[in-house]
């Protein structure tokens, strides 16, 4: 496309005659370098790659989940030749901004709406908080991460259109412990964590994200990208990741670097949850995907190497699945039912079909109905705010083991500069049922409460206006379980221009991370779970599923991490009395309006003394001005 800009250039200048022949040349150099670089043979050759799935899981309380998942692959060039600066599938602003800042690591989310774990399960991914989330790792020093970290922040913003500009000092967090995973061999950069609650997700954040799809929503599976069914939701999460991984540990089929160990390439992930209910559009019984989405699949993205929907259904639960599919397999102890996109074709051969779900109704499934178990994570965290009065508060986190084993985890909390938190005053207490877990009465079971300490912590205080105050803490949950965190904070005082426009709501703070690690996720495990279930053996959550048979990743160590987010909670701060400025204006306006006027009568009059005189003619008297 480089090379036809001077061309065109030069045919803007020839006569007016040669018009015609201009506009038929160039029709055809254009079509010529679109087809060229829109192929897969050209991508191929580039070092990149595209693919596109669709998962849809049914929930248990008869919404229905759907994650979109587009991933780029591309490889990094080693030399300075310019090659770097080519690209074809792969988003050029996003390999820009990663090449401008040094961008390791980079997982951008938009959620909005609360994930039900007892109700959905584990989530599709691990970044499900309320708001924008912004994590990254950058090379270099601290100044330099500093100014990289900055100059990120206002790129993407302008990318997404958000407000991820207003991520500062005073909101970013540089954890130490948590996002283990991150901190891989051979990476030296430094992380930083940047959150802002308040932020909503709206179809402006939603259309630049389209854009970055090669076919964006016109074929494949972006087609089924409809706003108003989008936003019509009980769930959604937008977000992006990018990272840079060895050749050797992704699931690249290319083989030009297969000679160097070092060799790296740049994977770019776009993903989209949303949790919709269908008897809200008048769906029941048997819906298709069309029907569900108000759109419809017309043909497949020509430029995807996988284009695939994969349908998860629970064993027992009366769900069917038309037409036959490519391909079954088990997803997350979960029937997997795999359309090949690229090869399923539809009753007029088009390259495209429609996939039909019909639920069997719940008076024919007996006890088949029992059967179905959302899957909820081993390890759930809830935090909420405690005390009244306007001077100090407390903050309560409950995190709950319902697995039968003892569980490590690291619990992450960090709160804004003004809330000034007491560290000394933090207690851990845990209750652990001891006897039968599941038995309703207390003969059978009691709960035992004892004082947990953790095995590592790290503390950073807050600085005025400066940086936030982030706890972390590495705790170890006996099993059948509830620990509680408490601490104590102070509510400092604003200038009332820190104040936001609905200051009586309050301030929205972030939510507490929990992450753990699951082990026994490898296929090995799940094939052991279907056939011999034990009570120690953990569910594999549904990120790392997806992860695992999309990407090929967590094969080999049999392994994940699984991470919670907490709700949000609101801290009602002390206000000034914003109309206080308006009563002291109006009343000070009028006093001076009212002095003004005499005191400025006062001064400017001219006051003469009156003399009465007689008129002569009519006896009356008039007075004269002397």
């Amino acid at each position: 496309m480089f090379l036809l800009q001077p061309l065109l250039l030069h045919m803007r200048l020839l006569p007016l005659p040669y018009v015609g022949l201009t506009s038929v040349v160039t029709a055809a150099l254009l079509a010529a370098s679109v087809s060229g670089m829109n192929s897969p043979t050209s991508a191929a050759v580039s070092g990149e790659s595209f693919t596109e799935d669709l998962l849809l899981k049914p929930l248990a309380d008869g919404k229905v989940l759907l994650h979109f998942e587009f991933a780029f692959q591309r490889r990094q060039s080693q030399s300075n030749n310019g090659t770097q600066h080519h690209y074809h599938l792969f988003p050029r602003q996003i390999g820009e901004i990663a090449l401008r800042y040094d961008v390791d690591e980079l997982h951008l989310s938009f959620t909005q709406g609360n994930w039900r774990e007892a109700q959905w399960g584990y989530p599709p991914v691990n970044s499900q908080g309320v708001g924008a989330e912004m994590r990254a790792q950058i090379r270099g020093s601290e100044d330099h991460v500093a100014k990289r970290w900055t100059g990120l922040t206002n790129a993407l913003s302008g990318v997404f259109c958000a407000s991820l500009n207003f991520i500062d000092s005073t909101n970013t967090v540089v954890p130490r412990m948590m996002f283990a995973e991150s901190q891989q061999p051979g990476r030296s950069g430094m992380l930083r964590q940047g959150y802002l609650p308040r932020e909503n997700v709206c179809t402006e954040n939603l259309t630049p994200w389209i854009k970055q799809l090669p076919c964006q929503s016109r074929s494949g599976i972006g087609a089924l990208l409809n706003p108003h069914r989008l936003y019509n939701m009980h769930f959604h999460s937008m977000g992006m990741s990018l990272e840079s991984v060895k050749l050797s540990d992704s699931n690249s089929n290319s083989n030009s670097n297969s000679g160097n160990p070092d060799a790296r390439v740049l994977r770019y992930t776009q993903h989209l949850s949303v949790v919709l209910d269908p008897r809200s559009f008048g769906l029941e019984g048997s819906w298709s995907l069309s029907e569900l989405m108000d759109t419809h699949i017309a043909q497949a993205c020509p430029v995807a190497d996988r284009s695939t929907v994969r349908v998860l259904v629970s064993p027992g639960s009366g769900l069917s699945v038309k037409p036959e599919a490519s391909s079954k397999s088990v997803l997350a102890d979960l029937d997997m039912h795999v359309f090949d996109m690229l090869k399923q074709k539809d009753k007029s051969g088009k390259s495209a079909a429609d996939i039909e779900l019909e639920f069997v109704e719940a008076s024919k499934l007996g006890s088949a109905k029992g059967s179905v178990d959302p899957g909820r994570p081993v390890v759930a965290v809830h935090r909420y705010v405690t005390g009244h009065g306007g001077s100090s508060g407390g903050v309560e986190a409950t995190i709950t083991n319902r697995g039968d084993q003892p569980v490590d985890i690291l619990y992450l909390d960090s709160l804004p500069w003004y809330l000034r938190v007491y560290s000394h005053t933090l207690t851990i207490t845990s209750q652990k049922t001891v006897g039968d877990a599941k038995a309703t009465s207390s003969s059978a079971a009691s709960e035992v409460s004892e004082n947990l300490t953790p095995s590592a912590s790290l503390f950073t205080p807050a600085i005025d206006r400066g940086r936030p105050s982030t706890m972390e803490l590495a705790l170890t949950l006996p099993a059948h379980s509830r620990t509680t965190l408490w601490y104590s904070f102070d509510k400092g005082f604003l200038k009332y221009t820190e104040h936001p426009p609905d200051a009586n709501r309050g301030f929205n703070i972030g939510p507490a991370i929990v992450s753990y690690a699951v082990v026994g996720t490898g296929d090995d495990a799940q094939t052991s779970r279907r056939n011999q279930p034990k009570p120690n053996q953990q569910q594999q959550p549904l990120a790392c599923a997806i992860k695992e048979s999309l990407h090929g990743e967590y094969a080999a160590s049999s392994r994940c991490t699984a991470r919670m987010y907490s709700e949000l909670f609101l801290a009602n701060m002390p206000t000034p009395d914003f109309s206080m400025p308006y009563n002291v204006i109006t009343f000070t306006c009028t006093i001076l309006a009212l002095f003004f006027g005499r005191i400025f009568n006062l001064l400017t009059r001219d006051f003469a003394v009156l003399q009465p005189r007689e008129r002569k003619d009519e006896g009356t008297k008039e007075i004269l001005v002397e």
